[in-house]
């Protein structure tokens, strides 16, 4: 019988697969959930749910560190 060798993958290319692979599942549960809230809260809730959620992530990133200090 053959012994079998077993194929060593470098660390930094199990590191990027598995990042883009992150990246893929994460655009596919955003791209889902969009529908999802869409069919729920219908277009103008949305569009307003999604006028609120980027200010407030513009107003944290306006947060520069003043507030952990």
């Amino acid at each position: 019988m053959r012994k079998l060798r077993l194929v060593r993958i470098p660390r930094h290319l199990i590191i990027a697969a598995s990042s883009w692979l992150s990246k893929i599942i994460i655009a596919g549960v955003q791209l889902v959930s969009v529908k999802f809230l869409l069919e729920i809260l219908g277009e103008e809730s949305y569009a307003v749910f999604t006028l609120l959620t980027g200010l407030l992530v513009w107003f944290s990133i306006a947060d520069v560190g003043i507030g952990s200090s």
